[in-house]
């Protein structure tokens, strides 16, 4: 579905949200959800009159499966260029296991396969902020060391999972169970505050529409 013009959510894909922004100088794919999901994206594209080809980046906010499950076939399938924060490139590589789950996740992924991702290995590999193809990449950890939000000024941020909403696009903080580092955490919330966009799409929940970063601001002066 089209949230806001030029900026779609690819509904289907299973995991997490995955987005596809069509205006601007390059289209470009926002995580990658599970496995089998370029066979989703295709179609989704097929009716907008568009091929995987004319995908050029794929950034991936974090390394979690949810996110990353269908990165390597992304990849093959469009031959767009693959972008992530070195924090989490040795998970996305299959080099690193990355942050300690606690609880029931960490179970989960120690006993079940559908819980790793093909490894495969990022084109770009970020080190700081930087801006790619008019994107702006800023670096939000504390979900994972390599979090990573992109942002189109006055317009929309794509924040993974250092923010959550719910069904009613109600914006929630970030998991403490899942998250890396909750103090970080905070602090990418407030960077995120401290930007100017409308709209605030989480890796999980609905769109978070209108005036979005005086949301982000309410919740912090809430944060308890």
């Amino acid at each position: 579905m089209e949230i806001i013009p030029g900026v779609h959510k690819i509904d289907g894909v299973a995991g997490a949200n995955c987005y596809l922004v069509t205006s601007g100088q390059e289209m470009v794919l926002i995580d990658a959800g599970m496995r089998g999901s370029s066979k989703i994206l295709a179609n989704y594209l097929k009716k907008l009159g568009k091929n995987l080809s004319d995908i050029k980046y794929i950034f991936i906010t974090h390394a979690d499966i949810d996110h990353v499950g269908g990165a390597a076939e992304m990849k093959k399938t469009t031959g767009a260029k693959l972008v992530i924060h070195a924090g989490d490139a040795g998970v996305l590589a299959g080099t690193d296991k990355g942050r300690n789950l606690k609880g029931l996740m960490r179970l989960l992924k120690l006993l079940s396969p559908l819980m790793q991702a093909a490894p495969v290995q990022a084109d770009i590999v970020l080190k700081e902020n930087t801006d790619i193809a008019g994107y702006k990449i800023i670096s939000t950890p504390g979900h994972s060391e390599g979090s990573i939000s992109i942002y189109i000024p006055g317009k929309v941020i794509f924040v993974g999972d250092a923010l959550r909403s719910d069904a009613a696009g109600n914006l929630k903080r970030p998991s403490k169970m899942l998250a890396a580092d909750m103090v970080e955490a905070k602090k990418s919330v407030q960077e995120i505050a401290g930007l100017d966009f409308d709209t605030l799409l989480c890796g999980h929940g609905a769109p978070v529409k209108g005036d979005a970063a005086a949301r982000v601001k309410e919740l912090l002066a809430n944060w308890q």
